[in-house]
C-alpha cells in the first residue's frame, strides 16, 4: 500500500506530536551522532565494540549489483496478490532467504479478492467522449508498455453501472462533502469526482456513499504529485499525465484484513461473511483515472467556483457542478476466494529463542511495484544476506529474528492481518518489536512513524548511518529538515511552557505517531507490539501506476542504489540491536511524556472547538486529570526502571531480579495498553495509537479523546477518559511490579 506522506492539513497535529513527545532528559541527535560513542542502549559498555563490528560487517556486504538484480527479477511481471506472477515472487524470496541461511517457508492464506473485468468510462454530455482506463505506456520502456497490467480498478470495489451528472468534491473528506451540502448541492444519485490525497481512498468512497452518491471517480491532481511538484516522468519523479493510481477502497480505519472474515483468521474452512453483508467495503462503483482524463471532465463542469483551497493545478478554474458533465461508469469485479502467499523466515536465538524481533515488508503490487513495495523487498533480502553471513560464521543472535514477506497488503493488509489473527497467542507472548519497511526508497528524506518507546534506539542508529546525498549522518539530515519545517511550532510550544512555568525543551525530532496504511497495523493496533515504519521518501509520482517499474527506480529515483544501501544499514542495525541487546531498548518514559503532551494538546483543541458554542450540552468538557495523573505515574515508573536497567548493565542489580525478568516485563507493557476495542471499530484495541476514523492513514493519538474532539462529540469526550486511564495504569503496574 505504501502509506503516503501526511497531507498538509494534518501537519499541525503531527507536529505537535513530533515535537512535544520528548523525554524530559531525551537522547538528542548530537549524542547519537557520536558524542557518546561508547553507548548503545541495552548493551554493556564492554559489548558495544563487538556489536558495532557486527553491524559494520553487514553494511560492508551490501552491494548495489545485488539490490539491482533482485529488483529486476521481482519487477519482471505485474504481480497483483494471488496471481501466478505473485506466487513466483514468493518462491524467489523464499529461495533467496533459504540460500542466505534462514529457515524459510511459504504459508498460503485463502482470502476474498477481486480482479477486474474491462471497465467502461465515458463522458456522454455535453459531448460524447471515451475516457482512458489505462496508461498509454512508453515504447522505450518494455514494462510500461505491457498489456498484462490490469486496467483501472479498485481493490474491493463494487460492481455497478451508473449514468449521472458529476459533482467535484475536492479530497472527498467529511468536511468537503459537508461544504457541498452547505452550498446547496445535492449528491444523491450523482457521481462525485474527487482527488487523491489527505485521506485514504476507501474513505472517499465511503463518505460519498453515505452522502447518497451513486458512484465515485478518483484522480491524481498535479498539485499533489504531478508537474506542480517537479518534472514528470520520464524526466523526473512526478506523475505523468496518463498515470493511474490503482488501490484498495476497503474502509481501512474501521478494520483491515479479509472482509469476509472480520476479526478471525482466514483459513480454508473459515466461516465467511457474504459480499452483500460485508461492513467494510463499498456498495457503489468507483474507478481511478489519470489527471489528463479528469481535466476533460473538469472543463465541462459549471456551477459555483470551487471554494478556497479546492483549486488544483489543472490549467482551468475549478467548478463544483453539478453538470453539465454527465458520465457513464460501469465496473465489473470478479470475486473469489484465492490464495496469497506469506514467506516467513527465522534465525533462532541462542539465549532467548522465544523472544522474537520481527521485520516485515509486503511483496504484492498493483503493477510492477518497483518502489511500492519492492524497494523494501530488495532491502529485506540484502539485510537477510548480510545477517546470514554473520550466522554462517558461527554467530547466533541472543533473540530470534523473524523476517516476513507479506502478501495481499495492497488490498487491505491481508497477509499480515490474517497471520497476526491466526498467531495472536504466539505474537502476544513472543514478539518484542516489529520493524516495517514498506517503501524503502522513493526519495532522499528520512521519515519514521512509530511507537515512542522505540525513539531512542532509532536515533542512536541514525547517528551512525551516513546520508548518501548530504555528507552528514541520517540523524542530522532528519533533524535539519524537521527544524526547517517545525521551528515555528517548537517556538510556540516553548512559549506556552514559559507561560505555565515549565522548563523549555530543546528542539528534538521524534517518530510520528502510528496511524495505518501498511503492515504494522495488526501488530500495534490489535496485538500491542511496539512498532516502527521507516523509509526515505520523496515525490512518489509513479505510485500504484504502470510506471512504478524497474526503469523508474533504477534510472530516476535511486541510480546507484545509495539510499537503498543506507536503508539496509538502518534496518539491519535496528534489527541486530534489538536482537542482541541484553535488555530491550524500550524506553517507556518517552511514551509517558508523549501521552502527557498529547493530553494537553487535546485539551487545547477541545477549547478551540468550544469557541462560540453557547449550549453547555454541546461543549467538549471532561476532567482529564485522572489520565494525566496516571501518565505521570507511568513516567516515574519508567524512569526508575530505565535507571535500574542502566545500573544493571554497569554491574548492579536487575529490575525484577534478572535480565530475563526485566525483558519479560518490557514485552508486557505495550500489551497492557490494549482495551476491549474502540467505539464503532472494536478490532482497533490500542488506547494510545490508532488511525483517525476519517483519515485512514494519519494517526489520531489517544484515539477516544482525539477522535471525540475531531467529531465534536461531548459524550464520547467525557467517556473516553476512564478507558485511557485504566490502560495507562495497567502499563504502569507492569513496570512497578518489576522494580
Amino acid at each position: 500500500m505504501g502509506r503516503r506522506s501526511a497531507p498538509a492539513s494534518s501537519l499541525p497535529l503531527l507536529l505537535i506530536a513530533a515535537f512535544a513527545a520528548l523525554n524530559a532528559t531525551p537522547l538528542d541527535l548530537a549524542t547519537a551522532a557520536g558524542e557518546d560513542a561508547a553507548r548503545i542502549s541495552g548493551f554493556r559498555a564492554g559489548d558495544v565494540a563487538a556489536e558495532r563490528a557486527r553491524e559494520a560487517q553487514v553494511a560492508a556486504t551490501t552491494r548495489p549489483d545485488t539490490l539491482r538484480r533482485h529488483l529486476r527479477i521481482l519487477t519482471e511481471e505485474p504481480h497483483v496478490a494471488g496471481t501466478p506472477a505473485d506466487l513466483k515472487t514468493a518462491e524467489y524470496v523464499r529461495q533467496r532467504l533459504a540460500a542466505y541461511g534462514w529457515d524459510a517457508h511459504i504459508e498460503a492464506v485463502p482470502v476474498y479478492l477481486n480482479y477486474p473485468g474491462e471497465p467502461v468510462l465515458e463522458m456522454i454530455e455535453p459531448s460524447r467522449e471515451p475516457l482512458a482506463v489505462r496508461e498509454h505506456g512508453a515504447a522505450w520502456d518494455k514494462d510500461a508498455y505491457d498489456s498484462e497490467v490490469f486496467s483501472a480498478f479498485h481493490g474491493y470495489g463494487a460492481d455497478g453501472e451508473v449514468t449521472a451528472q458529476v459533482v467535484y468534491g475536492n479530497y472527498g473528506d467529511v468536511d468537503d462533502l459537508k461544504r457541498l451540502t452547505d452550498l446547496g448541492i445535492d449528491l444523491h444519485g450523482r457521481i462525485v469526482l474527487v482527488r487523491y490525497g489527505r485521506i485514504f481512498r476507501g474513505l472517499k468512497v465511503r463518505n460519498a456513499e453515505r452522502a447518497g452518491a451513486a458512484g465515485v471517480i478518483i484522480y491524481s491532481d498535479p498539485l499533489d504529485d504531478g508537474f506542480a511538484r517537479g518534472d514528470a516522468y520520464p524526466r523526473g519523479q512526478a506523475r505523468p499525465s496518463d498515470a493511474i493510481q490503482r488501490g484498495s477502497v476497503q474502509f481501512l480505519s474501521e478494520a483491515p484484513g479479509d472482509p469476509s472474515t472480520p476479526g478471525w483468521p482466514s483459513a480454508p474452512n473459515a466461516k465467511r461473511v457474504a459480499r452483500e453483508a460485508m461492513q467494510g467495503v463499498p456498495k457503489i462503483p468507483s474507478i481511478p483515472i489519470a489527471w489528463a482524463e479528469a481535466q476533460k471532465i473538469m472543463e465541462a463542469l459549471e456551477g459555483p467556483v470551487a471554494p478556497t483551497g479546492w483549486q488544483g493545478a489543472l490549467p482551468l478554474t475549478y467548478h463544483v457542478g453539478p453538470g453539465p458533465a454527465k458520465i457513464h461508469l460501469k465496473t465489473e469485479q470478479h470475486y473469489a476466494i484465492r490464495p496469497i502467499w506469506n514467506v516467513i523466515a527465522k534465525l533462532a536465538g541462542r539465549e532467548s529463542p522465544d523472544q522474537w524481533i520481527m521485520c516485515g515488508n509486503h511483496r504484492d503490487a498493483w503493477t510492477y511495484g518497483a518502489i511500492d513495495p519492492n524497494s523494501g523487498t530488495i532491502t529485506l533480502l540484502e539485510m537477510a544476506r548480510g545477517i546470514g553471513e554473520l550466522a554462517k560464521k558461527g554467530w547466533k543472535p541472543r533473540r530470534t529474528i523473524v523476517l516476513a514477506s507479506w502478501d495481499g497488503e495492497e488490498y487491505g493488509l491481508l497477509g499480515s492481518t490474517e497471520w497476526c489473527e491466526a498467531n495472536a497467542v504466539t505474537v502476544g507472548a513472543n514478539v518484542a518489536a516489529y520493524i516495517n519497511v514498506d517503501v524503502a526508497v522513493s526519495g532522499k528524506d528520512f521519515r519514521a512513524n512509530g511507537t515512542h518507546q522505540l525513539r531512542d534506539a532509532l536515533v542512536e542508529v541514525l547517528g551512525e548511518v551516513p546520508d548518501p546525498g548530504r555528507n552528514v549522518s541520517v540523524a542530522k539530515s532528519w533533524r535539519d529538515r524537521g527544524f526547517t519545517d517545525g521551528k515555528a511550532d517548537w517556538s510556540r510550544l516553548n512559549r506556552e511552557r514559559r507561560w505555565r512555568g515549565e522548563p523549555e525543551r530543546p528542539f528534538q525530532m521524534d517518530v510520528t505517531p502510528l496511524g495505518s496504511g501498511t503492515d504494522y497495523t495488526a501488530f500495534i493496533d490489535h496485538l500491542g507490539v511496539p512498532s516502527l515504519d521507516v523509509r526515505f521518501e520523496g515525490n512518489q509520482g509513479s505510485y500504484h501506476s504502470m510506471y512504478d517499474d524497474f526503469e523508474y527506480l533504477d534510472r530516476v529515483v535511486d541510480p546507484g542504489y545509495a539510499y537503498h544501501r543506507a536503508m539496509v544499514d538502518v534496518w539491519s542495525r535496528l534489527t541486530l540491536r534489538f536482537a542482541e541487546a541484553e535488555v530491550l531498548p524500550l524506553h517507556y518514559s518517552s511514551t509517558a511524556t508523549f501521552v502527557l503532551d498529547e493530553l494537553r494538546a487535546i485539551e487545547d483543541r477541545a477549547d478551540d472547538a468550544n469557541a462560540g458554542v453557547e449550549d453547555a450540552a454541546k461543549r467538549l468538557t471532561a476532567d482529564v486529570a485522572p489520565a494525566r495523573t496516571a501518565a505521570t505515574r507511568l513516567l516515574d515508573a519508567a524512569r526508575v526502571f530505565e535507571q535500574r536497567s542502566d545500573q544493571a548493565l554497569a554491574g548492579g542489580a536487575w529490575p525484577a531480579g534478572s535480565a530475563a525478568a526485566a525483558n519479560a516485563a518490557l514485552i508486557k507493557v505495550e500489551r497492557a495498553f490494549l482495551g476491549a476495542g474502540l467505539p464503532s471499530r472494536t478490532w482497533f484495541r490500542h488506547e494510545i495509537y490508532a488511525p483517525g476514523i476519517n483519515t485512514g492513514y494519519a494517526g489520531v493519538p489517544l484515539p477516544r479523546l482525539g477522535q471525540a474532539v475531531l467529531d465534536k462529540d461531548p459524550a464520547a469526550y467525557r467517556e473516553g477518559v476512564e478507558p485511557l486511564r485504566q490502560a495507562i495504569e495497567r502499563a504502569t503496574a507492569v513496570l512497578e511490579a518489576a522494580k
